[in-house]
């Protein structure tokens, strides 16, 4: 058996993009059959990491797992464009990720790598054995245990919500199937033959990803019930990109709402989860973003209109606050979304602006 330390280069700009610890992992070939067989093995930690498995499962599935790492983006040709997350970057075009691989390249900075564990190191900047492993556990399909690993349970108590995230992966949804949104920043957990959609709410909105903190959790279930693990009081989902400016933020009742209103719209827009939040959350945006601009997303109904009356009352002389519902033939934003389509209902929020340009 052969066995050789390695330490890769991840690209060209090594002032920008992380590097591997030295002496973090080995990589052992093994003649087996008369096939060269290489595996890795973390040496600090002990745990078995398969790159080669992670690159493959990877190209299996890309599109899901490059919206986690780098945000929403548009599909040009084979590659997918976002915005580069490492920095201040305004307009999509020159950070380019190759979907198919996860190579990725930013023609303003020269950032690259060459798979998608570079790109979750250059996301993360982290190790490449860090990387590979945050990589697992935000997808465990990406993983292939090659001995048997024994979970440790949840307590029967007090229910881990790590230990059931962990265990949840990007997948489909019927409910996502039918409120024809994408999953966005949540997941499906798969357990005794049920699919659940598991959305993390948090009470803070952080600056990235990695400070996110999950609070509780909502399941919806295929036929569209919900319920709550923790209470949900003052806790809100983030349905866009973590890093959107903070400039404007819209505030909506439920995930689907709010996820409609993400894919049509460049602003951060989060979920309350109910109408009966939405003072609590308009509360606590009002408090750590006390110079942003708040639109209210309501459902048209009363409850949403006592709703929104609340929130104004409840953050009255701190921030700006508006109301916007959706047209009058439809009770929400998913409901006008499945109807009228992404660029219609981004039109219909321009209204928004035109009104208040005319008011100041």
């Amino acid at each position: 058996m052969k066995m050789t330390k390695t330490n890769p280069p991840l690209g060209k700009n090594s002032s920008s993009t992380p590097t591997m610890a030295p002496n973090t992992y080995l990589k052992v070939q093994q003649v087996s059959g008369g096939d060269v067989i290489t595996k890795n093995y973390n040496i600090q930690k002990g745990k078995y990491v398969n790159f080669q498995e992670i690159k493959r499962k990877y190209s299996e599935n890309p599109l899901p797992i490059l919206r986690q790492l780098v945000g929403e983006g548009k599909i040009e040709g084979n590659d997918y464009v976002a915005l580069n997350p490492r920095r201040n970057d305004k307009h999509r075009g020159s950070f380019r990720i190759d979907i198919a691989t996860g190579r990725f390249y930013d023609f303003a900075t020269e950032d690259r790598g060459g798979s998608v564990i570079d790109l979750a190191m250059f996301v993360y900047n982290c190790g490449i054995v860090e990387a590979a492993q945050r990589l697992e556990s935000l997808f465990p399909f990406l993983a292939r245990q090659p001995f048997a690993v024994r979970e440790i349970p949840a307590k029967k108590k007090e229910v881990d919500i790590q230990y059931i995230w962990r265990k949840s992966i990007v997948a489909e949804h019927g409910y996502l199937k039918r409120k024809k949104v994408s999953i966005g920043n949540a997941l499906v957990n798969n357990y005794k033959g049920q699919s659940h959609l598991v959305i993390p709410l948090t009470d803070s909105i952080p600056s990235n990803r990695s400070e996110f903190t999950i609070k509780a959790l909502q399941f919806i279930d295929e036929d569209e019930s919900k319920r709550f693990l923790r209470s949900s009081k003052g806790l809100f989902h983030i349905a866009s990109g973590y890093g959107k400016s903070k400039d404007v933020i819209v505030i909506s009742e439920g995930y689907a709402t709010a996820r409609s209103i993400a894919e049509s719209l460049d602003f951060l827009v989060i979920a309350a989860m109910s109408s009966g939040n939405l003072n609590n959350v308009a509360e606590k945006i009002a408090e750590q973003f006390p110079k942003a601009e708040i639109i209210i997303a309501a459902d048209n109904d009363k409850a949403g209109r006592d709703a929104f009356t609340k929130a104004q009352k409840a953050i009255s002389g701190k921030v700006s606050c508006t109301a916007i519902y959706p047209s009058p033939e439809f009770n929400d934003f998913n409901d006008m979304y499945r109807a009228v389509g992404a660029e219609r209902l981004k039109k219909y929020f321009s209204i928004l602006d035109k009104v208040n340009e005319e008011n100041e």
